[in-house]
């Protein structure tokens, strides 16, 4: 009773804004009938799970990214809209209609894969499907957990027991008030779901969760962590499977081309269905006449990419616009298409994930420099600026972070990147203000005041 992830006819338009806090949780998958009302075979039940894997790829159609992306180095002030600029300006506030928007979809995951698994038993569903609807449904909700702590929470490592707080970590339908849960509550209630269901989540599932999925989302959390050993230990069951190949074209998002992705939202054109839809509202310019997208790349960051000339990436990625006029921009091209895949766990990642993991470490620093030049050689062209095996350990880290900061722009990446190097004390500031200043982190929505649940600061970058 599979259906393509993320094309559900059934599901309708979510939910955005207007939720007021006494159905926040309480929101039911559209086009899905629940409990004492219809739920009564395995067909029903597969259709709750794909709204979770619809709501799921809503929350990365581009939207959540923008805040990795704005709370970084790589782009411009946004151009015209205000609750972006809060994001850019570290000064987000309870009434950020964007921010709020992709928070409560998030959680509407959580409460899908909440109902979903408190509610299976209504039907009979064959034993092995049964538990692997329910491992996908527990995947699902352990990575918008993950995504949630980094953006609501200071990053891992900010405390030295990570006792400061992160979000709620919610794993029932029932409405209630609680506090905050901390940082290292959640990871280790992310790391402990993404564990046990790697131990019976299928190597191949179509474009749904794998074992693999998940090995690469807890390569990306310890990686987080700055545990590098077990983050370069889950990146490299993933590589090493041959399950998925590096791509030799820059197009990473665009529909059906991506073999790197180990789980992601697909796009499918023939019924018009596009999941990447926030990213090309934000970026996309070759479509309109006078261009003028919202989110446009620093002038800073385009001249540190095209200070090399055999980097491919500067051109084929961006564009420079009205160039040396007062309205000169620098534009974003890796989103420049109809439909887009859009890759969450990806081999590229993982990549850089190890390589840099092996270094910190010092171990297997030949595996480390192959993974840069598997990039390299696709992001130049060729091998002429691959390293050569001699480099030492402080060489390849400023290899790989730098390929990181370029190879994955625009993605989400770059903000949650800086914070980790702040934790490392490498860092001191982002665009002149504290890595780890309030503003860093965002605020919740208006729908979480309550006497127990205790706002983020607000301001103060």
């Amino acid at each position: 009773m599979k259906k393509q992830i993320l094309h559900i006819a059934v599901i309708g338009t979510l939910l955005v804004g207007g939720t007021s806090c006494e159905d926040f949780l309480d929101v039911k998958p559209e086009g899905v009938l629940l409990e004492g009302e219809a739920i009564s075979n395995q067909a029903d039940i597969e259709r709750v799970l794909n709204s979770i894997y619809d709501v799921t790829a809503n929350v990365y159609n581009g939207r959540m990214q923008a805040w990795g992306t704005l709370l970084g180095d790589n782009v411009a002030r946004p151009r015209t809209s205000t609750f972006m600029q809060e994001v850019y300006g570290r000064n987000t506030n309870i009434f950020n209609s964007d921010v709020s928007a992709v928070y409560l979809d998030a959680y509407r995951t959580v409460y899908r894969a909440n109902w979903l698994i408190e509610n299976i038993d209504l039907v009979d569903v064959e034993a092995n499907r049964r538990r692997e609807i329910l491992d996908e449904a527990r995947y699902l909700r352990a990575l918008m957990h993950f995504e949630l702590v980094r953006y609501f929470g200071q990053p891992y490592g900010y405390t030295t027991d990570n006792s400061h707080l992160g979000i709620v970590i919610k794993t029932r339908t029932e409405r209630e008030l609680i506090p905050r849960n901390t940082v290292a509550e959640v990871y280790d209630f992310v790391i402990s779901e993404l564990k046990d269901v790697t131990k019976r989540l299928p190597t191949s599932n179509g474009v749904y969760a794998t074992k693999y999925a998940a090995q690469g989302t807890l390569a990306d959390v310890y990686f987080q962590m700055n545990s590098f050993a077990t983050a370069a230990a889950y990146a490299d069951s993933v590589i090493e499977s041959g399950s998925y190949s590096m791509i030799n074209t820059f197009d990473r998002y665009e529909s059906g081309t991506n073999t790197e992705i180990v789980f992601g939202g697909r796009s499918y054109p023939s019924t018009n269905d596009n999941r990447g839809g926030s990213f090309s509202g934000f970026y996309r310019w070759d479509n309109v006449a006078n261009p003028n997208p919202e989110f446009t790349m620093s002038q800073d960051f385009y001249d540190l990419v095209a200070s090399n000339p055999d980097d491919l990436r500067d051109s084929i990625w961006m564009a420079v616009l009205n160039e040396n006029a007062p309205n000169q921009l620098v534009v974003q091209s890796k989103f420049n298409y109809d439909f887009m895949d859009v890759p969450i766990v990806h081999l590229t990642k993982l990549k850089l994930i190890r390589a840099e993991a092996l270094a910190m470490t010092g171990s297997d620093l030949p595996t480390a420099i192959q993974d840069i030049n598997d990039i390299r050689t696709r992001a130049y062209g060729g091998t002429t600026q691959n390293l050569d095996g001699s480099e030492s350990v402080s060489e390849i880290l400023t290899a790989v972070r730098y390929e990181r900061r370029v190879e994955l722009m625009c993605e989400g990446d770059r903000g949650h990147e800086l914070k980790r190097l702040g934790v490392l004390g490498e860092i001191n500031t982002i665009r002149g203000a504290d890595w780890d200043c309030p503003g860093q982190v965002l605020q919740f929505p208006s729908v979480e005041r309550s006497n127990v649940f205790v706002l983020n600061d607000e301001g103060g970058c």
